[in-house]
């Protein structure tokens, strides 16, 4: 009992300490307020987050159109149109697999393919996120 509170003293020692070294490395009061006002946002020093990153991104600056090819030829297209959009450090792109108009059951056959590519992507750290569009026929591609 008496080492976990000797722990805790410690603990809380040295975070008290870490708040005093950081409360040091400013030279006024109101720059000592200002930090701490950005601190309680949570701004200081943090991360942005995806969505904020994502705001931050072009609109798309390349696009690629894969009306009329199969599932396979429009899954080795997308991939080489992203990784080459990657290679010239774009930023954002889109690809149009259409809405299914004209297939048989009314519904994409190239969607389901490309989400699939795209969630590979993302997990090989490749994409960011990507986001289809309201209507079904295109998704935008954020490359990191």
């Amino acid at each position: 009992m008496a080492y976990n509170r000797v722990q805790q003293t410690h603990c809380m020692d040295d975070a008290k300490r870490n708040e005093n070294d950081w409360l040091e490395t400013f030279s006024s009061p109101a720059q000592v307020e200002a930090a701490l006002r950005e601190k309680a946002k949570g701004s200081l020093g943090a991360t942005p987050s995806k969505g904020e990153r994502l705001k931050e991104y072009p609109k798309p600056q390349r696009g690629l159109d894969l009306h009329g090819m199969t599932s396979s030829e429009a899954e080795r297209a997308a991939e080489s149109f992203i990784r080459s959009a990657t290679d010239q450090r774009l930023r954002t792109v889109k690809l149009i697999t259409g809405k299914g108009l004209h297939s048989k059951d009314g519904r994409s056959v190239l969607r389901g393919a490309i989400d699939d590519l795209l969630l590979s992507l993302k997990r090989s750290g490749m994409v960011l996120e990507f986001k289809w569009e309201r209507d079904g026929g295109g998704v935008v591609v954020y490359l990191y």
